[in-house]
């Protein structure tokens, strides 16, 4: 009796399960762990066969009993929410097989500290790149991206920096044009400074002085010793207007004679006045747009435009969004005091495939809002779901579940791969050469693909 006893003891030491079939393939053994693990009492088991219980090619036990071999088998998903390490083994008397006995052990814990080892290395890799791209790369300070179409983009502002062309920067709101309009005045060196002006946020009656600067006693209420305007603060250096396209009719005539000529009156002034600056210029509007505007003269926009550099949507290279994420998740927990928490993957996933139709500036509100409010030892994702039913997106997002265990690493690819594609070319109804953008392969390859995947 004290041996069965001991035995039971034994059996259930360790958290290690333990089942046993006899040669009939019924369970005669089913222990206490085993119970927990899979959620089964040991009435709902012990002498029932065990292909009533377990998927048939499941069941290690099964090959360990039939073929009267020994078998293990790393990292098998044994519930949703629970991994094993499995070994089976027949059991032999008398030259015969009896049965047969499997032993898991419970590696969910290992798997998970594994998991977030894994993942705090990306995450510092991911920052470490970001502070190398501050630190290397003063020109573009503030530029995060990690794509190879940013890559491009600032090699042509480079290129185009060194000469003294005029430059019109185009992209949606928030894409940070003013960031790259300071790395152009950067990287080409000039002796004077980057003087930005919004024209959009300049009423029509103050445009003028706003720009050309006015002297002294010009208008009632100007300052006795007159203003310098944005013009003469950018001498020798770059003048940055912001949303050219709101300039108002009146102003564009006069800013392009000063374009042709270099030459001025300042309001109220009788002295002409000479000048020399870099001009960059920005608009959220397409060029075709401004071309068929009754607001825009079509010769203003030719001078402005010699060079045009265009900042893509932050939907167009989701490969920057994951580095964008934690460069500002840094600098707004420094900001506010708070501890550095951290995304799981599931938010992760859905910060990437959000389309952040307000690109940089709006992840940096969503940003700003899980680091203010979150207070567990990770990002609350309810905050970002809760953000998305505010401006009225959806959630229906493609999650992607763990490969069965007998799928092969390169099939799992390929349906990874299969089912993205087929989401980006849903998403943009169909459209092959948007899509092929998105995706960063050409059209041919992305038609290869289709019929690859049966798309």
């Amino acid at each position: 009796m004290i041996e069965k006893k001991l035995i039971e003891i034994l059996i259930n030491f360790y958290n290690h399960s333990f089942t046993i079939i006899d040669n009939d393939e019924k369970v005669i053994y089913w222990s206490k762990r085993a119970s927990e693990i899979f959620n089964l009492k040991n009435e709902d088991v012990v002498g029932k066969d065990i292909k009533e219980i377990f998927s048939e090619d499941q069941l290690l036990i099964l090959d360990s009993l039939r073929k009267n071999q020994s078998f293990e088998k790393k990292r098998h998903q044994a519930t949703p929410d629970i991994y094993v390490d499995i070994k089976a083994e027949p059991i032999h008397h008398d030259g015969k097989v009896l049965g047969a006995v499997v032993s898991e052990i419970d590696v969910t814990a290992q798997i998970k500290r594994e998991k977030e080892l894994e993942d705090l290395k990306n995450k510092v890799s991911i920052l470490s790149d970001n502070v190398k791209h501050l630190h290397n790369d003063n020109h573009f300070k503030n530029i995060i991206y990690k794509s190879s179409i940013m890559e491009n983009l600032k090699n042509q502002i480079e290129k185009a920096a060194k000469t003294n062309a005029n430059i019109l920067i185009t992209g949606e709101t928030g894409v940070g044009k003013e960031l790259f309009a300071q790395a152009i005045h950067n990287v080409s060196q000039l002796d004077g400074d980057f003087i930005p002006l919004n024209c959009g946020a300049i009423p029509n009656d103050l445009f003028e002085s706003e720009l050309f600067g006015y002297d002294r006693g010009a208008f009632t209420g100007a300052n006795k010793e007159g203003n310098q305007g944005k013009i003469e603060l950018s001498e020798n250096g770059t003048l940055f207007l912001d949303e050219i396209g709101e300039m108002p009719l009146e102003m564009q005539v006069k800013f392009l004679r000063i374009l042709q000529e270099r030459k001025y009156f300042k309001l109220g002034g009788k002295k002409e006045q000479t000048t020399n600056f870099r001009l960059v210029s920005a608009t959220n509007k397409v060029i075709a747009e401004l071309l068929s505007s009754d607001d825009f003269r079509s010769d203003l926009l030719y001078r402005i435009n010699v060079i045009n550099i265009h900042i893509p949507p932050l939907r167009e290279r989701p490969d920057d969004i994951e580095s964008l994420f934690y460069y500002y998740l840094f600098q707004l927990s420094e900001k506010y005091q708070t501890k550095l928490l951290y995304a799981d993957q599931q938010l992760l996933q859905e910060i990437r495939q959000y389309e952040w139709p307000g690109n940089v500036r709006e992840l940096i509100n969503v940003v700003e809002r899980l680091v203010i409010f979150s207070s567990g030892s990770t990002l609350d994702n309810n905050i970002f779901h809760q953000y998305l039913e505010e401006v009225g997106q959806s959630r229906n997002f493609s999650t992607y579940s763990l490969p069965p265990d007998d799928l092969q690493l390169k099939d799992y690819i390929d349906q990874v791969e299969a089912d993205y594609i087929r989401q980006v070319i849903e998403s943009n109804d169909s459209n092959i050469e948007k899509s092929s953008r998105i995706l960063g392969i050409s059209r041919p390859t992305l038609y290869a693909k289709i019929k690859k995947f049966n798309l």
